[in-house]
């Protein structure tokens, strides 16, 4: 079922051959698989944000019966503009994942209308220490949210994610990273994705 899912991308978006070599190491736990996409991809060619997308998969990611199931850790890797406010980035979301879900679902269920997805978002304050001469406007934001959406590949059922977001921006790029799982987030997936989020984020400071 992973396969399915990166065969959709493949079929809808660009994906850059050279996965890493642009990107800081994005690494995670032995068992996870990974893709890079160019954004916008093509499931959601209104998308307002350009640049890359550097994903994570855990291994249970298209088998509902895992606890790791639709579980994973992305970047995006994106061009200074548009300014990540916090309505760039909920609008932003719900088109790729309406994009998402009618490109994969493809006619095969009529009933479903992306329009009612729904994403909450929740502001936080930041935990990160502030980097020499960061604008305040460079400072990392965090959000909570849950996505309401349907699941298109394994079950095609609606799914309520959990996401964790923190947007920031550097010199002459800004940068989103999610960790998404259905799991509470008292889970041990959420420890795995925060590990990854981690790494990703030492590295972008060293």
């Amino acid at each position: 079922m992973l396969r399915l899912f990166a065969v959709s991308l493949l079929l809808t978006a660009t994906i850059l051959v050279a996965d890493e070599k642009n990107s800081a190491k994005f690494a995670a736990p032995e068992g996870w698989s990974g893709e890079t996409i160019v954004l916008p991809p093509g499931f959601a060619p209104d998308m307002k944000l350009k640049g890359s997308e550097h994903i994570r998969f855990a291994p249970g990611m298209m088998k509902p019966a895992s606890d790791s199931f639709f579980s994973y850790a992305f970047v995006f890797e994106l061009q200074s503009k548009p300014d990540l406010t916090d309505a760039v980035v909920q609008e932003e979301f719900l088109k790729y994942y309406r994009g998402l879900c009618m490109k994969v679902l493809d006619g095969k269920a009529p009933d479903v209308d992306p329009s009612k997805f729904t994403l909450e978002l929740q502001r936080l304050k930041s935990d990160a220490k502030p980097q020499p001469n960061e604008k305040d406007a460079d400072a990392p934001v965090l959000y909570t949210g849950t996505l309401d959406w349907v699941e298109p590949f394994a079950t095609k059922k609606p799914q309520k994610l959990n996401l964790e977001i923190r947007t920031w921006a550097r010199t002459d790029r800004n940068y989103i990273f999610a960790c998404v799982s259905p799991q509470a987030r008292e889970t041990a997936i959420w420890k795995q994705l925060h590990a990854i989020r981690d790494a990703y984020l030492k590295k972008r400071t060293e």
